[in-house]
């Protein structure tokens, strides 16, 4: 009732191109046509001996996308999280998950958990993956606070990550052990975080990694 009266005073338009639409958080097929366009990144032969099924980007780093994140992640805006959950359920219809075993979030912080109240990667990607018949596992956690990666050069981004992450505990090395993984998150830039995640993973005993993001704009 309170959806549909909502709807009424402020009826619902598409993030990418503001025309009229069913529900909150919905894209209309033009701009899903345009945007949502799942490419491979290309990788370096160190990232690439890691993530050996590849890294899969939803689109370009680029508005409206690039702006959704932002307010999602910075501002809280509950329309730029609904609209990135139904674009990864979307992107998420592309892909074929049959490899998948596991799926694992890129971790924060608990410093930075307290402060933004959620893990985007989780909160963009869960429901999507349970629509895909998968469950996310925080398997990782990070072990020391790092500052932002943004600005920094890749030198400085590994450097700035090495040894953030490790395996949660015995429990969920056991649930990596031997399985075919997917490590998610809302942004691939230079890869080092994922680098840095993946190592751990692979030390864990996985058995081979793929990767999953939003967006990206590395090329």
């Amino acid at each position: 009732m309170l959806e549909t009266i909502l709807n009424f005073l402020y009826p619902p338009k598409c993030p990418g191109c503001r025309a009229s639409v069913k529900h909150n958080g919905q894209w209309c097929e033009d701009c899903l046509n345009r945007i949502l366009q799942p490419w491979q990144l290309p990788l370096d032969d160190a990232i690439g001996k890691i993530f050996d099924g590849g890294v899969m980007s939803f689109c370009d780093y680029e508005d409206p996308v690039k702006k959704l994140i932002a307010d999602a992640k910075f501002e809280k805006k509950k329309h730029a999280v609904k609209a990135l959950q139904f674009f990864v359920e979307k992107g998420m219809e592309k892909l074929d998950l049959k490899d998948i075993d596991i799926v694992v979030p890129v971790p924060l912080h608990k410093s930075k958990i307290k402060q933004r109240g959620f893990n985007q990667s989780v909160l963009f990607f869960e429901d999507a993956l349970k629509n895909s018949g998968l469950e996310i596992w925080e398997v990782l956690r990070r072990v020391h606070e790092t500052r932002p990666q943004f600005g920094l050069k890749f030198a400085e981004r590994k450097k700035n990550i090495k040894g953030a992450f490790a395996v949660a505990d015995k429990k969920h090395r056991r649930l990596v052990k031997g399985k075919r993984v997917l490590l998610v998150d809302d942004i691939f830039t230079t890869g080092a975080t994922f680098a840095e995640c993946g190592k751990v993973l692979r030390d864990a005993g996985a058995k081979q990694i793929f990767g999953l993001v939003i967006a990206s704009g590395h090329k």
